[in-house]
């Protein structure tokens, strides 16, 4: 069953759907008279249209959470070593690493961050700026216990930090940049957001 044509079509179908109209103006009568099949048929596979969503992205959105997740300990492995300067560099490594993974699953990123809005993913970056800020909280705690750190920024402009962050990254899904132009563009984003960083916590 998971690899049948149905299904198949179901997923093209339904994939053009999302993204022409957004979730909550696709039309499931729509979906499913153009692949051919009757509701009989698609039932057999999704429950219902938000079914047919996720099993569309999910896959791409929790995959970049884990990597995000591992990005994140990473940095961690760097304290006992007294390489917590290196983390900027660190963090522009797994950015790169992070837009490969974006655009070798475009349409899903495309789906999660523009056709969303009703569905679980409509928070995604939200969810995303969450993670980040409670871990790099604990990060920095851990650092500055070592006196490692001799700066600091308030949880409030931390959380606006990565939230804008995130915003721009995403941006290159967003406005459909071509790949090779948001390479060059992420190599800026990190130089002006590592240097604030750095202005802000004085890492050491």
């Amino acid at each position: 069953m998971e690899n049948s044509e149905t299904k198949k079509k179901i997923r093209e179908v339904g994939k053009r759907e999302f993204l022409k109209k957004g979730f909550k103006e696709a039309s499931l009568n729509h979906i499913v008279a153009e692949a051919g099949f009757t509701k009989g048929a698609f039932y057999g596979y999704y429950a219902d249209k938000a079914a047919l969503f996720e099993d569309l992205v999910s896959s791409a959105a929790e995959g970049l959470v884990n990597q995000f997740k591992a990005a994140q300990e990473a940095h961690f492995d760097l304290i006992p070593e007294n390489q917590a300067a290196q983390s900027r560099e660190l963090s522009t490594q797994y950015l790169r690493h992070f837009l490969d993974y974006i655009y070798e699953h475009f349409d899903a990123f495309k789906l999660i961050l523009c056709c969303a809005d009703g569905t679980k993913y409509e928070n995604y970056i939200h969810d995303l700026v969450e993670l980040d800020v409670a871990r790099t909280e604990q990060y920095f705690t851990a650092l500055r216990n070592r006196g490692r750190l001799k700066g600091d920024a308030s949880p409030e402009l931390h959380h606006m930090i990565t939230s804008a962050y995130f915003t721009a990254v995403f941006e290159t899904v967003v406005h459909d940049m071509p790949r090779e132009k948001a390479v060059g563009y992420i190599e800026e984003l990190a130089v002006f957001f590592n240097s604030g960083w750095d202005g802000l916590l004085r890492m050491q």
